[in-house]
């Protein structure tokens, strides 16, 4: 009875694999492969089919570039660019007209991965419809190694998207200060105001990010900046938002509020 049972269900799972294979395109496919399948056989599976349509959509947006980032295999990504032209910066089925850049520097843990598509000529200037570039999602995604990468690289450190922010902004928004660090250590202008008049130490205070403020204080942000509306100074802001700010930081003199 059992073994009956275990040959029914083998047949029912070849007839869906074949079944699969008749009626899913190519890119399809492809992309079920890049969840199972070992490299030899991606590879063999490549070597056979003309071409592949890089963008082309399943109905959750993914495609045959984004999976392969998923995949995170740089033997992988590299063999499917040299088989298929694209370009790379083809944004018509992503969200938030993301490119491949973009989506690996968020998702990827191997900066190898931001290499071959930069090499295969993948824009790191490209911004979304935010003005986010590749670095903004490397931030986003707490993805230190991939900043550290696309600074080295030479991305925009100081580039603002739609509302004036700069990666700096971002990054004490996701208080994450090892990337903050990061951002002051390759040069980010910690002085440089939004569109709504604020610098990253305002923002830092406003939303509470203590360790953010700290480090951006420490690191020569303009104490005499007053807030936009109700010209508040740093002193003001800091006892309304987080006074206990006050105490871990000399000198105090920067804090007057006369």
């Amino acid at each position: 009875m059992f073994t009956k049972l275990k040959h029914f269900v083998i047949s029912i799972m070849l007839n869906t694999e074949f079944n699969r294979q008749i009626n899913d395109s190519v890119e399809e496919q492809f992309i079920w492969l890049l969840r199972f399948a070992t490299v030899r056989k991606i590879k063999d599976f490549l070597t056979k089919i003309l071409s592949i349509d890089l963008h082309y959509p399943t109905p959750n947006l993914k495609t045959p570039i984004t999976s392969a980032i998923d995949r995170g295999d740089a033997q992988i990504l590299s063999f499917l660019l040299e088989k298929n032209s694209t370009d790379l910066d083809n944004t018509t089925t992503q969200p938030w007209a993301r490119t491949a850049l973009m989506y690996a520097s968020y998702v990827s843990r191997n900066p190898e991965i931001l290499q071959i598509l930069l090499k295969k000529g993948a824009d790191p200037g490209k911004v979304d419809i935010r003005g986010w570039t590749c670095l903004q999602y490397a931030i986003v995604a707490e993805r230190s190694k991939n900043v550290i990468f696309l600074l080295d690289y030479g991305v925009s450190i100081n580039q603002k998207d739609v509302q004036g922010r700069t990666p700096l902004m971002i990054s004490v928004y996701g208080s994450n200060v090892d990337i903050l660090s990061i951002l002051l250590d390759h040069g980010a202008d910690v002085n440089i105001r939004d569109n709504m008049g604020f610098i990253a130490l305002q923002i830092a205070i406003l939303w509470r990010k203590r360790d953010a403020a700290i480090i951006l204080i420490e690191r020569g942000s303009d104490m005499s900046v007053v807030t936009p509306s109700t010209k508040a100074t740093i002193g003001q802001l800091c006892r309304t938002s987080m006074p206990n700010i006050l105490r871990c930081l000399e000198p105090k003199r920067y804090y007057s509020i006369d």
